[in-house]
């Protein structure tokens, strides 16, 4: 069976459209942004969207540092509420009152 490829053209051959299966002249396919060559009827540009490139997010802060392995609540030598019971981890040094309990604790 012939079609209409079958012809002879000097410098032509003879090829498939990789969309449609038709045999075609290569000198009439196009080739696809994909890498394979289609018939002008099978032809489409790429997507406009494909080329969309956002801004970066940066994400860090500008600067850090190592975290410290000592908690500091308040000024040394100033006496708190907290810090003047005998809780540990609470008391401070020359603050601490026997038996204080905080008011607002109660």
């Amino acid at each position: 069976m012939t079609g209409r490829a079958d012809y002879l053209e000097l410098g032509d051959y003879n090829a498939v459209c990789y969309e449609c299966g038709r045999k075609r002249k290569a000198s009439t396919l196009r080739r696809h942004w994909q890498g394979y060559y289609v018939c002008p009827e099978h032809w489409e540009p790429r997507q406009p969207q494909d080329f969309v490139r956002s801004v970066p997010d940066v994400i860090t802060p500008p600067w850090t540092q190592p975290p410290s392995d000592r908690f500091i609540d308040v000024v040394p030598g100033a006496c708190t509420p907290n810090g003047r019971t005998a809780w540990p981890h609470y008391a401070i040094p020359n603050c601490v009152i026997p038996n204080f309990v905080d008011p607002s604790h109660t």
